[in-house]
């Protein structure tokens, strides 16, 4: 997302926002479910998605999540009409009234979800810390490399020869 700002890239911006945004508000997801069932579980439909699935669409997170209590009615609706527009500029653009000055705007507004989705998954982190539930624990800091590698591995809790963590921490 920064490279893409620093190129000055409005719709790469966007692509890349909302992306993040799904994927914290998933986490977001998985996070409340396991302080509700006082387990460390993951539901796979949130995470993985095979070619020939549908899968669980962005709007049906922002749902999800509104019902979950996790995002109020005010960002469930931010994150609607961002949702929209995103839509507008990326499948529309020639159709519509899309412009690169909406494409600009609309960045803007993602810096904003972004924060505040940030701030959300920090808080429900913050609530398995302090109850001991879930898979979010303190403990030592974890190699930044060592967690760019399993990233580009796209490895997870639960894959096959998964390696935990904790067991390569610096």
């Amino acid at each position: 997302f920064n490279e893409a700002g620093e190129k000055r890239s409005a719709i790469e911006c966007i692509i890349l926002a909302a992306a993040i945004i799904d994927g914290q508000l998933r986490i977001a997801l998985i996070l409340r479910e396991q302080l509700k069932s006082n387990s460390r579980s993951i539901k796979d439909e949130l995470l993985c998605q095979a070619d020939d699935e549908r899968g669980v669409t962005e709007r049906n997170i922002f749902k999800r999540c509104r019902e979950a209590g996790i995002v109020d009615e005010t960002l469930f609706q931010r994150l609607g009409s961002a949702y929209d527009k995103r839509n507008k500029i990326i499948h529309r653009y020639l159709l519509s009234d899309a412009n690169y000055d909406l494409a600009t705007a609309l960045v803007f507004e993602y810096v904003f979800l972004i924060e505040a989705v940030k701030q959300i998954v920090y808080r429900i982190e913050s609530e398995q810390i302090c109850l001991g539930c879930g898979m979010t624990v303190s403990g030592p800091e974890c190699d930044p490399a060592l967690i760019r590698e399993m990233v580009e591995n796209k490895e997870h809790f639960g894959s096959p020869g998964h390696v935990h963590m904790e067991n390569k921490t610096k």
